[in-house]
């Protein structure tokens, strides 16, 4: 496998986890609104899932980005993307 693939793998099976992960945020928040026992309760729940689930969604974007700049660059710039998406994903995708 290639340098490209495989770090085109990476982004992709990392955005898929994070996906993954705003699903689980967005159950786990809807079981706790289910729960909560009012207006009050209920916002905080809501700002705290809003919170973890647009972090997740920036990390996306980002991954997002560096798969098109992955696609775009030429082979001189490879090692230097390498790099720079190795230092930036977390280190279980490594």
């Amino acid at each position: 496998m290639s340098v490209r693939e495989s770090l085109l793998t990476k982004l992709q099976t990392q955005t898929e986890r994070w996906s993954k992960q705003i699903d689980q945020v967005r159950a786990e928040a809807e079981a706790k609104m289910a729960k909560a026992e009012d207006d009050k309760a209920e916002a905080e729940i809501q700002r705290e899932f809003s919170e973890k689930i647009q972090s997740l969604e920036d990390q996306i974007e980002t991954a997002r980005a560096r798969l098109g700049e992955l696609r775009d660059s030429g082979e001189d710039q490879l090692d230097n993307l390498k790099r720079r998406i190795d230092e930036w994903l977390p280190s279980n995708t490594n």
